[in-house]
């Protein structure tokens, strides 16, 4: 059984596959989500601060998070027993990790769900890429979980008029029921109907392409989406994962924004290791861009 796969999207009928991002096993602990086909390096890492009772579409402003900054591409990587956390697409070069004595984030993550049992009221994972031009080309192969024009979905927009594409991927645990699944030509797909805050209307009905991580007992289902963005640079991508927040309580969610150029970071805290990051955890005090560096070290390990 495959252990990676790589996601491509073909833009267009008449245009080549670009890669988009990666997809790997973590060997029964989980999975990593990776973007390394795009030339971006320098890039805003952040808690997202989420309220389903106020945020309606979810935007936040930058300052109202708590915020980091990396001279690295990070991965996303969701373990079994609900861990998530950035880490660095390259060993040794971003702080991560847990504390070997308390279990708390090193550097930037939080806890959520298992893996048995994830919430499925929204992806687990999305991935926002723009100025598609700029990925890495792909060679058809096996190797790839391809999406082609007729796999994707318009939120509020003609084809014409689109401009980015938005990966999301769900996880079903072996707890929480597996949607039943299809298999046509190479590719298994399922049909699910996702939560009214994500789909955006009650009813409405998704047909995903399916990956199994057969050592945790989980599928993660995909599908592309399509719609109208404005954004200060050409090309780039976002990386979002899961949250520690319910419709009951207000928490964070993971967010990552290659390059981060256009992006206000001043009082935001560095996450390579050679800026030598030691944070100490304390998850209940307030942070912003605005608080000493100090304070914004103390918010790490929010539970």
């Amino acid at each position: 059984m495959p252990r990676k796969w790589t996601i491509a999207i073909r833009p267009t009928e008449a245009e080549g596959l670009r890669k988009i991002t990666k997809i790997i096993g973590l060997n029964g602990g989980g999975f990593s989500v990776l973007t390394p086909y795009h030339k971006s390096k320098s890039g805003f890492i952040a808690k997202a601060p989420m309220d389903l009772f106020t945020l309606g579409a979810r935007f936040f402003r930058w300052e109202e998070g708590i915020n980091f900054t990396a001279e690295d591409r990070v991965k996303l990587s969701y373990h079994t027993d609900g861990f998530a956390q950035f880490s660095g697409e390259n060993q040794g070069k971003i702080v991560s990790g847990r504390d070997e004595k308390t279990g708390e984030p090193k550097g930037i993550g939080l806890y959520t769900r298992a893996l048995a049992t994830p919430p499925v009221s929204g992806p687990s994972v999305g991935v926002v890429v723009w100025g598609i031009d700029q990925f890495e080309k792909a060679e058809e192969t096996d190797n790839l979980l391809i999406f082609d024009p007729s796999d994707f979905y318009y939120r509020n927009c003609e084809p014409e008029e689109a401009n980015l594409w938005t990966l999301s991927i769900y996880a079903f645990g072996s707890k929480s029921g597996i949607p039943p699944l299809k298999r046509e030509s190479k590719t298994w797909r399922m049909l699910y109907q996702p939560h009214p805050i994500t789909a955006g209307i009650q009813g409405t009905v998704i047909e995903m392409k399916v990956i199994h991580l057969k050592a945790d007992g989980v599928y993660l289902g995909l599908y592309v989406e399509r719609a109208v963005g404005q954004f200060p640079v050409p090309s780039g991508w976002i990386l979002s994962g899961p949250g520690n927040y319910t419709q009951y309580q207000k928490g964070h969610a993971l967010v990552a924004v290659y390059p981060r150029a256009p992006i206000p970071t001043k009082g935001s805290t560095p996450l390579d290791y050679n800026a030598q990051i030691h944070a100490p955890s304390h998850a209940n005090k307030k942070n912003t861009v605005q608080q000493s560096r100090s304070r914004v070290k103390q918010s790490l390990a929010l539970k």
